[in-house]
């Protein structure tokens, strides 16, 4: 018979990892090997607690919108599902402390001070992705019907919010989701352009075009562009 005793010290032990892997890929940690190196353990000692968080529903692992072999890709990225529980790691947990001892307006302040940076704009590439995508695609917006929507990133940290593929053709949609305060410029187009040169995906014959996000709007010079180049603003 097992030791009721050292069984729950491991149940304790247990919880106390999943924690601390939630918190971890909160502050900005998704890759494993920066999740490993934050809690100071072996990459090796990690995928047995992310698949339990998986099957929980807590967390989901995303590839690139690239990747021809998802399930085998060591690029696989680990985030939080639930926004509220993205939320209470990311901006409530850390300053804990603080509401205990009754400093609740100064919690609130910084959670106001880092909102756009901290929250906003990355539920706002979610809904861009997930959503809006899917209702341009429904609606006619291009010609084809792209197979697969995600995200795309390389090793180099390189990174493209929107990244849609025809894969029973040879069309790739690149986009840009800003959750700013003024106006989206013309540099974030020619930045994308910049990156989408890394992606490898039928590179020498596909036909790209570009969408862009914004909240608050785009500039004359980006609105100009879209008369002649490929390019669509949301």
């Amino acid at each position: 018979m097992r030791n009721p005793t050292s069984c729950s010290k491991k149940e304790v032990r247990d919880v106390g990892s999943y924690f601390s892997i939630i918190k971890t890929i909160a502050s900005g940690k998704e890759k494993p090997i920066k999740i490993a190196s934050a809690l100071e353990i072996k990459s090796t000692n990690l995928p047995k607690y992310l698949n339990v968080l998986i099957d929980l529903d807590i967390l989901e692992r995303e590839v690139s919108a690239t990747e021809r072999n998802p399930q085998k890709s060591k690029m696989g990225l680990y985030k939080i599902k639930d926004n509220f529980i993205r939320f209470w790691f990311k901006s409530i947990y850390p300053y804990k402390s603080y509401i205990e001892t009754d400093n609740a307006d100064f919690v609130i302040d910084k959670i106001k001070s880092g909102f756009i940076l901290n929250r906003a704009s990355y539920v706002y590439k979610d809904i861009c992705r997930n959503e809006y995508i899917p209702d341009l695609i429904a609606k006619g917006t291009w010609n084809f019907i792209p197979t697969k929507i995600g995200r795309w990133w390389d090793r180099t940290d390189k990174e493209i919010d929107i990244v849609a593929l025809d894969e029973n053709g040879d069309n790739i949609i690149f986009g840009e989701c800003k959750y700013t305060n003024k106006p989206m410029d013309i540099d974030v187009y020619y930045n994308l352009l910049d990156k989408v040169k890394y992606v490898e995906w039928k590179k020498q014959s596909r036909q790209e075009h570009f969408i862009f996000f914004s909240v608050n709007g785009y500039t004359d010079k980006l609105k100009s562009l879209t008369k002649a180049k490929n390019i669509f603003l949301a």
